[in-house]
């Protein structure tokens, strides 16, 4: 089983005052402070995500299937889940749905027409 991490406790793993470096990636949590030096598109990269997730920079620096395969070697964990989850598409959350009843209008009641007729077929 996979060492679970606060995001919170990857934001003080940002590489300063002498802290480690360490990224989240697709909800994992890598400690890349061995590699930073190393990383051929220079530290200063690696250093504005520290503490933070990096997949979108990950993914729009066009990083090879060999560097992704690198990064494994560095995963120590994943990230904790949020305790509320996010609603799925096409779901609201609780207090948008309490929100929206609020801002609706009263429904008036039907006005009573001389032409309503009931049927009981």
């Amino acid at each position: 089983m996979s060492q679970i991490y606060q995001k919170s406790e990857v934001a003080e793993r940002n590489g300063k005052n002498g802290q480690p470096v360490w990224i989240i990636y697709k909800g994992n949590v890598y400690d890349v402070t061995a590699f930073v030096e190393k990383h051929p598109g220079g530290d200063d990269l690696i250093l504005e995500v520290a503490g933070k997730d990096a997949t979108k920079a990950f993914n729009s620096a066009g990083h090879s299937s060999d560097a992704v395969q690198q990064l494994k070697e560095f995963k120590i964990g994943e990230v904790a889940i949020d305790a509320q989850p996010k609603p799925q598409s096409g779901q609201k959350s609780a207090g948008l749905q309490q929100q929206q009843q609020q801002q609706l209008p009263e429904p008036k009641p039907a006005e009573k027409s001389s032409n309503s007729f009931l049927c009981c077929c």
